[in-house]
């Protein structure tokens, strides 16, 4: 029986390692009719707990921000290669976070959706609950030409809106932020997308924040779930004895704070 077991418990390793191909109706995929002239895998669907079997450690920073599900497609066109890679997260605040601390050198931004991403191996998309990333392995303009198609058709089978930057920080203009936004929950996204901001929410727990770094300062939207936990942030960096409101309250070390919401607070910090 013990043996029985194990042979039972590897069978079961090996299902969740390979994926599904079992796609969830109404998931945004790429397919041969999307792309006629392509040679398509089995697309391959993961769970949030089989994603390790695909990404390994890299699945705990999509944990970190709240992911549903995935779905994993490869294609090939004549000798090149391409991997799809959809993402569904818990909503959409929490892909654009995803989608803030992955997207890498930027080229420019095609303008078929809201947020996005391109450079010569890669494009990536946020859009609604979805982040999805698109690679392939030679960088040449006909690669980038196939990757932003595909990204393009399935950007257009999502209807869900896009996070509102708006939300952490009211009366901006979106267009300004997106391009240096990152939106972190944990020292994974930290580590990610805004390390230099590790020591600054050190011991902190409960947390979402929105930065923005400008030239001469950097803008805080920080927000969290629990009074004790906002309380908690407040005293370790020595603001817990401000009367904070919705007007400006400039502390004693110059940070200018202000309350924009309950246990939600945005933060000027003036370079030096």
């Amino acid at each position: 029986p013990a043996t029985m077991h194990r042979i039972l418990y590897f069978i079961l390793l090996l299902i969740s390692l390979a994926g599904s191909s079992q796609v969830p109706e109404g998931f945004p995929v790429i397919g041969k009719s999307d792309l006629p002239e392509a040679k398509f895998k089995p697309a391959r669907h993961f769970t949030e707990e089989s994603l390790f079997g695909y990404m390994n450690g890299g699945a705990e920073l999509y944990r970190e921000y709240g992911i549903k599900d995935a779905v994993i497609t490869e294609f090939d066109i004549d000798d090149r290669h391409y991997k799809c890679e959809v993402f569904r997260m818990n909503g959409n605040e929490e892909a654009f976070g995803i989608y803030s601390v992955s997207k890498f050198k930027c080229l420019t931004s095609p303008e078929f959706s809201q947020y996005t991403c391109l450079n010569r191996y890669q494009i990536q998309v946020c859009k609604g609950p979805y982040y999805i990333s698109i690679i392939n392995r030679s960088g040449t303009g006909a690669d980038s030409l196939v990757a932003l198609k595909a990204a393009k058709i399935l950007a257009e089978k999502i209807n869900d809106t896009s996070f509102d930057l708006q939300t952490f920080i009211p009366d901006s203009d979106p267009e300004t932020m997106k391009g240096n936004a990152v939106l972190v929950k944990g020292k994974l996204g930290l580590a990610n997308g805004a390390s230099e901001w590790e020591d600054f929410f050190k011991d902190q727990e409960g947390y979402c924040s929105f930065i923005i770094d400008g030239s001469d300062h950097t803008i805080l939207s920080v927000r969290f779930k629990k009074d004790e936990e906002f309380k908690q942030f407040l005293n370790l960096r020595g603001w817990g004895t401000y009367e904070l409101s919705l007007s400006d309250v400039t502390a004693g070390s110059g940070e200018i704070l202000k309350l924009i919401g309950n246990y939600h607070l945005l933060i000027r910090i003036n370079q030096k």
